[in-house]
């Protein structure tokens, strides 16, 4: 059928080219806007414990989760000097005039807003928006902010994520200029002519902006993070290169046997479509998984990169061939390399050597990949702060001012909101939160804990309620403040800090254990803050995690079944797969997390490694690395079904494959390490993790491992069931 299609698509191919011709220019004006569609975070949901505690208390304490800081300083006055006193007062009128602005906060009435030194001074805006809708509020607050002499950094969540849209754009320019040329001198390296070249990319980039441009238009109708764009134009680029890039390799090859081009066509399309289709369903398949997780950030990443896999898909299935249709023997134009080929023979060799001693290579070759594996049990999944942008962005100088000159150490801070019936001072209700009080207390990681009820060590229940028989009476401000601000009728909150680091194993726990506590049935307790927040996101991702994976690796394992009629083959490549992930992981958390090569990649490591990076990653390269073992197989199972001899397919196989596999990686390779240039950790996390595998992939597990398994298996590589053979679908080459 594929045969058939290939020449169908030959006959109309001037048709084909100038439907993707209208495709481009429909979608070519607005794919470069496509980022500025998408929203900041995506990281929030509406069902995690944390953020029902935090709707709980803008709804009851009118607490405000966004909120945007303004470090003020004067070269010369201080403070509480007149003059200083004077333009603050005017900067908190301004802001308090912004419809955007709900309350404003300042160090002339809230303690710990003046630095250690006295020299600077705080004034904090709480907004009226969601950190989804602050970057549009943000502009129209600062823009026309007048300081007067004083000088103003601004920091906290909305200039925090409007600096990341700034970095991440700028992170894809750098990233594309230098992507596209290394690209093309891979392909030149691999093809050895300019046409040959500049096809595979030319193709790939028209997938690119179609997709994109649908990506603009997908954003209209539903909410997309800003943070997908970068990794769904990393993927676009790359598989729409390589897609291309193995089409135009077998047609040359069938062109050199001397086959007129509508024939070389379709048994090109036949062979090489059949094995670019059942990639890009791996791939498919892979990036779909990422549907599957409740957060935007994710969903979004799913969406784009279905929508750019599946343009790269049929532009290579399509559009290629009715460009290979039309430049037929002029493929082989403005030769650079005429008489070299990369590596052609040597696959053999190197086939015929690793068969000969197959436990030589396999034994040493998994070893290295268990040992790249390993710090991966370390990993520590969290969530970002500013720490992810260069000390050159506004926001994170503010980040650090905020540590070096406040003293606001990354300590857990936790609100704890407990509700129950009837008023806080009722001598049972009053008995009920001071036991609650002294629990939190009584765990070994609460250093410290804030209430109306924990005011001193030193008063008992009876204190308190001697105390708040007439509240009236009270004059201590900071037991004033404590009742203003913490207790309402059938709700009191209760301020847990500890030393931890918020994003740490142990912050989870002590928020597990709070969660934990037995309370009667009319009340309950609704923990939040960053620690709170990291503990529902990690254990919502990671707790569907596994299931989502084993739907990936099964529904992969019967692509591959159907594919090469075998249960042997299919496993090996699964399990292949995953190791080579796994070694990427460790290698992840080795650098990123424990901090190696962080002045050789220019990064701060934060000793925690974002917790959606290693789903995204599993999403990206299961389907990515199958590619390869797709392409090698395919070869491998033609040779064998011209030969029988598992040995002679093998070494074929390899031969044919190996220059064109190896240049696809390199490709991807350099499109991922270019990501690695980028500025935003996370990005360069991704960037990283991609190269490293795809590396991995092509060298160690295509090349040695793949072969070596291939030669001990035997006939058993191409096992199957008759009853299962039976019930498959027939779809190979014809």
């Amino acid at each position: 059928m594929l045969a058939q299609i290939g020449r169908w698509i030959y006959r109309y191919r001037y048709g084909v080219v100038v439907a993707w011709a209208v495709a481009l220019a429909a979608m070519l004006p607005v794919a470069p806007q496509a980022q500025t569609k998408l929203l900041p975070g995506g990281f929030t949901n509406a069902d995690y414990p944390s953020q029902r505690a935090r709707d709980l208390l803008e709804e009851r304490f009118d607490v405000r989760a966004t909120n945007i800081l303004f470090i003020v300083s004067h070269e010369v006055w201080t403070p509480y000097s007149v003059e200083f006193v004077a333009a603050t007062s005017h900067l908190t009128e301004q802001l308090a005039a912004n419809p955007y602005v709900e309350v404003v906060r300042s160090y002339l009435t809230e303690p710990g807003l003046i630095s250690e030194d006295g020299r600077m001074a705080i004034i904090g805006a709480d907004l009226t928006l969601d950190i989804e809708d602050s970057l549009t509020a943000l502009d129209s607050i600062t823009e026309d902010l007048d300081p007067g002499e004083l000088q103003v950094v601004i920091t906290g969540a909305p200039p925090l994520y409007r600096d990341i849209v700034v970095a991440s754009g700028e992170d894809l320019r750098r990233s594309e200029i230098v992507a596209f040329p290394l690209a093309v001198i891979a392909l030149l390296l691999v093809f050895g002519t300019v046409a040959a070249a500049i096809m595979p990319a030319a193709v790939g980039g028209v997938a690119v902006a179609v997709g994109l441009g649908i990506v603009y238009y997908v954003a209209d109708w539903r909410d997309m993070s800003v943070l997908a764009f970068n990794i769904i134009t990393l993927l676009g680029i790359g598989m729409g290169i390589d897609y291309s890039l193995f089409y135009v390799n077998r047609f040359k090859e069938e062109l050199a046997k001397g086959l007129s081009i509508p024939d070389a066509i379709a048994i090109t399309h036949s062979h090489a479509g059949v094995a670019i289709l059942f990639s890009g369903v791996t791939s498919i398949i892979g990036v779909s998984s990422l549907l599957l997780f409740d957060l935007t950030v994710l969903d979004s990443i799913g969406i784009g990169a279905v929508i750019v896999l599946s343009i790269a898909l049929l532009s290579a299935q399509t559009l290629m061939p009715a460009v290979l249709g039309i430049v037929g023997h002029r493929i082989n134009w403005i030769s650079v390399l005429p008489t070299w080929r990369v590596g052609y023979g040597a696959w053999a060799r190197m086939a015929e050597m690793v068969m000969r001693h197959p436990f030589l290579f396999l034994v040493p070759t998994i070893a290295i990949l268990v040992a790249l594996a390993i710090p991966f049990k370390d990993l520590r999944p969290g969530t970002a702060d500013a720490t992810i942008l260069p000390n050159r962005y506004e926001s994170r100088q503010g980040f650090d001012l905020l540590q070096n000159e406040f003293g606001w150490d990354i300590s857990t801070e936790l609100t704890v909101a407990y509700t129950f019936e009837g008023d806080p001072f009722e001598e049972r209700n009053l008995a009920t939160l001071y036991a609650f009080g002294q629990a939190l207390e009584g765990l070994p990681s609460a250093q410290k804990v804030s209430s109306i009820v924990n005011l001193r060590p030193t008063l008992g229940l009876s204190d308190y309620r001697e105390l708040y028989r007439h509240p009236e009476a009270i004059y201590d401000a900071s037991t004033l403040r404590m009742l203003n601000n913490s207790v309402r009728d059938g709700i009191a909150l209760f301020y847990v800090s500890s030393g931890m680091h918020p994003f740490s194993p142990e912050a989870r726990v002590l928020v597990d254990e709070i969660r934990s506590f037995k309370l009667p049935a009319s009340e309950r307790s609704h923990v939040d803050g960053s620690a709170a927040y990291t503990n529902d996101l990690v254990r919502s991702l990671y707790g569907r995690f596994p299931i989502v994976a084993a739907v990936v690796i099964l529904l992969t394992f019967v692509s591959l079944m159907i594919l090469f009629r075998s249960i042997v083959i299919p496993l090996k490549a699964v399990v292949l797969n995953m190791l080579s992930i796994l070694a990427s992981f460790g290698a992840l958390v080795w650098v990123f997390q424990q901090g190696h090569l962080s002045g050789l990649l220019d990064f701060e490591p934060q000793g925690v490694i974002d917790a959606t990076t290693p789903i995204v990653l599993f999403a990206v390269l299961f389907g990515l690395s199958m590619d390869y073992e797709i392409f090698l197989l395919s070869r491998i199972k033609e040779a064998y079904r011209d030969t029988q001899s598992n040995r002679e397919s093998v070494k074929l196989g390899l031969q044919r494959s190996g220059t064109i596999i190896t240049g696809a990686g390199l490709i991807l390779i350099v499109v991922g390490g270019s990501f690695v240039l980028a500025e935003v950790v996370t990005v360069k996390s991704v960037g990283f993790g991609l190269a490293l595998a795809v590396f991995i992939d092509v060298t160690i597990v295509r090349v040695l491992i793949a072969p070596a398994l291939m030669r001990l298996f035997g006939k058993w590589n191409w096992w199957l069931p008759k009853w299962i053979d039976r019930r498959l679908p027939e779809f190979g080459a014809e």
